[in-house]
């Protein structure tokens, strides 16, 4: 590990406790940001990456895309000897196997003083601590182990995700500079305060699940109306990145619907037509039920 004054910490180590789809999404986008670097001479941020899985298939899925620049684990006791070596540690297992990975004898000594880096879903961090320490844990047992929470979405694959990454007070400010970092390589990020953590998880991993229902409506109005469906989603798609575009640059919905609508036009028929199906209350009472479902995964033991 090596630090520069201000400059961000390199040559770390990562390990990725449970290696599956967004976990390998995330891997890919941060090798190929630290082979970039390694390319115009720099010493990358990470240098050496670890990842452990638990079936034969899945490591040998693992070598066979990324090859030399991962080093996969898998086997009893793997999870604890990657921890021990990193400097970073991602859990990103089933979030069922939270008692089965860190219960384990020797959790807890890999890792004091590291940064962990949590995309488990329905995990809170007291629940993750109470796990490594038992029930009756006390501020002086896990005060230096760091747990950073992050939720994404599957369009890191594409380096489209959005992320939202929870505030820690009191974690050493280069352990929040490296988690952005890292998630940055998959898409774009939003800090969010714990007790917005699920609301914020729901926005950036379940939104783009609640839009599809809409944009299948779409397309089946569309299809109705004589166009094929191919030809709809194209369209549509398009359409949707162009909304984007406008929202990221600062544009209001309704001020965009106000944009968009003419006397007597084809938008403002379709929008009364909306709002008379009470859309726009269904779609938020579905944010409601996500976030208040996503709170309950949390409390249960």
């Amino acid at each position: 590990m090596a630090t520069n004054g201000t400059s961000p910490l390199t040559g770390q180590t990562l390990a990725i406790i449970g290696c599956g789809t967004m976990a390998s999404a995330i891997l890919s986008g941060v090798l190929d940001a630290c082979a970039a670097s390694q390319a115009k001479g720099d010493e990358p941020r990470i240098s050496r990456f670890i990842a452990t899985v638990n079936s034969e298939g899945s490591a040998a899925g693992l070598r066979k895309r990324f090859g030399d620049r991962l080093e996969v684990l898998q086997g009893s006791g793997v999870n604890v000897k990657a921890m021990k070596k990193a400097d970073i540690v991602l859990w990103a297992f089933k979030p069922y196997m939270v008692d089965l990975v860190l219960r384990n004898p020797g959790v807890k000594d890999a890792l004091v003083g590291k940064l962990i880096i949590s995309v488990l879903v329905g995990s809170p961090v007291h629940k993750l601590k109470a796990a490594i320490f038992g029930e009756e844990y006390s501020e002086k047992d896990y005060g230096s182990i760091y747990i950073k929470r992050a939720m994404m979405n599957i369009a890191a694959e594409f380096g489209a995700s959005m992320t939202v990454i929870e505030t820690i007070p009191g974690i050493p400010e280069h352990f929040n500079e490296i988690t952005d970092w890292i998630f940055l390589q998959c898409g774009k990020i939003q800090p969010v305060a714990p007790e917005l953590y699920d609301i914020g998880g729901v926005m950036a991993g379940a939104s783009g699940a609640l839009l599809s229902v809409a944009f299948d409506g779409m397309l089946d109005g569309a299809v109705k109306e004589g166009l094929k469906r191919a030809d709809a989603k194209k369209i549509l798609t398009q359409a949707l990145i162009s909304l984007a575009t406008l929202l990221e640059n600062g544009e209001h919905p309704a001020m965009l619907r106000e944009k968009f609508s003419s006397p007597k036009g084809t938008t403002i028929d379709g929008l009364v037509s909306l709002e008379e199906d009470r859309a726009r209350w269904a779609f938020g009472r579905a944010v409601g039920a996500a976030t208040k479902r996503s709170k309950e995964i949390g409390e249960q033991k």
